[in-house]
């Protein structure tokens, strides 16, 4: 196979470069209602890595003075953290529109 990094390392293609930052994609954490086998991240019921509260406000901070347009929130089960429901109302605030990466089997669930 002819090896390509020649044509990587010199090109006269244009840099890409982004524009601004328009979406913060965020891992809650690992606790999740399902233990699905097909999880990439092996989210379960029996995981317990969350993420802290100075990190949630810390990413409201960074969504503000990024001015980032969408916050898109993924886990485990993102909306098992008991900072979820202040991320979104703090992000929503803010104008940021919020994606919640959700099994759809946790809006059957107590609570």
């Amino acid at each position: 196979m002819k090896s390509t990094i020649e044509l990587l390392e010199h090109t006269d293609f244009p840099a890409i470069k982004r524009r601004k930052l328009t979406t913060l994609q965020v891992n809650l954490g690992y606790l999740c209602n399902m233990s699905c086998v097909h999880c990439h991240v092996a989210a379960s019921p029996y995981r317990t890595e969350m993420m802290s509260r100075e990190l949630v406000e810390l990413i409201l901070k960074v969504l503000q003075a990024q001015n980032i347009d969408t916050l898109d929130l993924t886990g485990g089960a993102p909306e098992m953290h008991d900072d979820f429901k202040y991320l979104v109302v703090e992000a929503r605030k803010l104008g940021v529109k919020v994606i919640d990466r959700c099994n759809l089997t946790i809006l059957m669930e107590e609570g």
